[in-house]
């Protein structure tokens, strides 16, 4: 089943943004779990897939999906997906919109390297990292499927675009401010990925989790009278450091590498053993019900 692009749905949003002056440490507050998230393209525009320049459901292939994440030598929270392409390949605008911000690498650190910033109609805005090449300017107007770079691997490992979504941002930003993110695919079409499994330890459970289709918004766990739920949206709204925090919520996060087409969650609340999981997408939709 496809999930189609985009639903009618008011734009509910508890977001504090943040104020306009580059700097600001203005508190965000992350998206009420009971409002509905604004999905699908502003006002109904077209959209496209980055790199395949395609309205087709799961057009591109990730290799990194929004949320936990194992790299070769550490954990973190990853606030984008990634989409491994050579280097060289176009990178298009999703949506139409007008360049806010471009950031050009210093040659040597590690980060955004190459950088591209689109706001978009809506309260949306759209970023595209690790280019090799940035074929705008700021200021310039873009129409869905424009192009306005190419991949590369500035600021990064391996060739590939980081796709960052946002909602929030003020249209004036100079700042990719990561607390205002969420999943890119509440935008881009998509199949619905098969149901993440769990196993039940001693002491943690083990998800099993899809690739490429990756949804999840919250895990619930319970056991012994006592729950906790981690929310991504509760997560990324900390920081940048914060949220690469292996422990959030009283329960540790700990994420394997991504193997043909799944990756595996291991959580482990400080307090309980865990005897039930439900996992809710972002669409709202409970995804996965499992008990020991």
């Amino acid at each position: 089943m496809t999930r189609p692009q985009f639903r009618r749905i008011p734009l509910l949003l508890t977001l504090l943004l943040l104020a306009a002056a580059c700097g600001s440490d203005t508190s965000v507050t992350p998206p009420d779990p009971n409002d509905p998230p604004p999905w699908g393209p502003p006002d109904g525009a077209q959209l496209v897939w980055p790199l395949a320049n395609v309205d087709e459901p799961d057009a591109d292939s990730i290799s990194f999906p929004y949320g936990p994440r194992a790299l070769p030598s550490r954990y973190d929270f990853h606030a984008g997906i990634d989409l491994p392409a050579s280097p060289g390949t176009p990178v298009y605008s999703v949506l139409p919109g007008r360049v806010v911000l471009v950031s050009n690498w210093d040659g040597s650190s590690t980060g955004p390297g190459n950088a591209v910033l689109v706001a978009h109609s809506g309260d949306r805005s759209t970023s595209y990292l690790h280019l090799r090449q940035i074929e705008v300017q700021e200021g310039d107007s873009l129409q869905v499927g424009e192009r306005l770079g190419t991949v590369g691997q500035t600021g990064a490992s391996t060739p590939h675009l980081h796709l960052g979504y946002f909602v929030g941002l003020p249209r004036d930003t100079r700042v990719r401010d990561e607390r205002l993110s969420r999943n890119p695919l509440e935008l881009l079409a998509h199949d619905d990925p098969d149901a993440p499994t769990g196993e039940f330890t001693e002491t943690q459970v083990l998800l099993s989790v899809p690739l490429q289709a990756m949804t999840i918004r919250s895990i619930a766990l319970s056991g012994s009278g006592d729950s906790r739920t981690l929310d991504y949206y509760d997560i990324v709204v900390r920081g940048a450091q914060p949220r690469d925090d292996q422990m959030q919520n009283g329960v540790h996060i700990d994420a394997g590498r991504p193997d043909a087409g799944w990756f595996e969650l291991r959580l482990r609340p400080t307090t309980f053993i865990p005897d039930r999981v439900t996992i809710t997408d972002i669409f709202g939709d409970t995804i996965a019900d499992l008990s020991r």
